[in-house]
């Protein structure tokens, strides 16, 4: 009688620890939400999906503003011991090929606005241009100096563009020989970007690629099934078959 008291208890307990486990589980699991931080009017908002409201962090008091949330994730991880992986981090940023074809789109505006102004200092600035070459820029006639197809710039992205203060400044010279080093540099760059963006174009047709074939792509699928026959001890008969 006593050896079935005794494992009525264990019983008991067992059962005990496993509506206590399957509480706190529920628990944990209630406890996954998202929390996000962004830049929004000069400030820095940490949106949690268990509070009521924003919170204000503070205004951005650098270039970089992740640098500020920097010490709000690293008090959550460390919430937790080495090892336990308990939360994922996602940030959400412009694509590359975006931010690059925006660079050029500025770059062809401001070359298009020292060749004005070199236009009104003098009129033949152009007889000029032979002195400039430094034989690293691309001949003259390659520069991009408005909508290209190309490098998916167009119409509407070079008008948008918005010059640099400090490119606006070096503008207002009234030295030819000032604007048209400038100029140059400005090709120069200009030879950087559009080969940039040619490697990123050619990296995101790379990835979609990938993409593309690991959707079509069945050996996962295959080498999964075949761990489960060979649990099963069915992997050899398949083997046979296939030879």
């Amino acid at each position: 009688m006593d050896m079935l008291n005794a494992d009525l208890q264990l019983k008991n307990d067992a059962l005990a620890r496993k509506r206590s486990k399957a509480k706190a589980s529920d628990e944990d699991e209630a406890g996954f939400h998202f929390i996000a931080f962004v830049p929004v009017q000069g400030k820095v908002w940490k949106l949690d999906g268990l509070e009521r409201q924003p919170q204000n962090l503070g205004p951005i008091n650098s270039s970089d503003w992740v640098m500020q949330v920097a010490p709000e994730l690293e008090s959550r991880m460390s919430q937790y011991e080495d090892g336990q992986i308990e939360f994922a981090i996602l940030a959400l940023v412009k694509e590359p090929l975006t931010t690059l074809v925006a660079a050029l789109a500025e770059n062809v505006k401001s070359i298009v606005s020292a060749s004005q102004r070199l236009g009104q200092l003098k009129s033949d600035w152009e007889y000029f241009l032979a002195d400039q070459s430094d034989g690293d820029s691309p001949a003259e006639q390659d520069v991009i100096l408005g909508p290209c197809e190309q490098y998916r710039l167009d119409h509407e992205e070079i008008i948008r563009a918005v010059l640099g203060a400090a490119f606006k400044v070096q503008l207002e010279t009234k030295e030819v020989s000032n604007l048209l080093a400038l100029r140059q540099d400005l090709i120069t760059a200009q030879a950087r970007l559009r080969a940039s963006i040619k490697d990123e174009a050619m990296a995101v047709q790379a990835d979609n690629q990938k993409a593309a074939s690991r959707r079509n792509d069945k050996g996962i699928l295959a080498k999964g099934l075949l761990q489960v026959l060979e649990r099963m001890g069915k992997s050899r008969l398949v083997l046979e078959c296939d030879r």
